[in-house]
């Protein structure tokens, strides 16, 4: 019994985290994490995400540019989960400006005439 409730503990523990920093391109990375039980909002999840990516740029030297975000609360069944793309960039790199983002439309209407 006891190693069964030590299995489950580590498995839900385990299924709360995400695969860490992954690489898309030259300086460009992706995280992805999904919400604990208790967290109910996705912008504490992106808050988070923001957070590892930052630590990850600084440790290469480097200043964090977030491209895209996405984010969404939990529900009936779900986690809260984000998902940050981001470069990792020089202080003198051109493309290291104030990020500008946008939400990106999770429904898209179309209109036929």
């Amino acid at each position: 019994m006891r190693y069964l409730l030590v299995t489950t503990i580590a498995l839900l523990i385990a299924g709360c985290s995400g695969p860490g920093v992954v690489p898309m391109g030259r300086d460009t990375y992706m995280i992805a994490k999904d919400g604990s039980f208790t967290t109910f909002g996705g912008g504490a999840v992106k808050a988070e995400l923001y957070q590892e990516a930052s630590a990850f740029c600084e440790g290469k030297g480097k200043h964090l540019m977030p491209i895209k975000e996405a984010s969404r609360d939990s529900g009936y069944g779900r986690y809260a989960n984000a998902e940050l793309q981001f470069r990792c960039l020089s202080e003198n790199d051109p493309e290291l400006h104030r990020p500008t983002l946008e939400s990106e439309p999770n429904v898209k209407i179309r209109i036929e005439q």
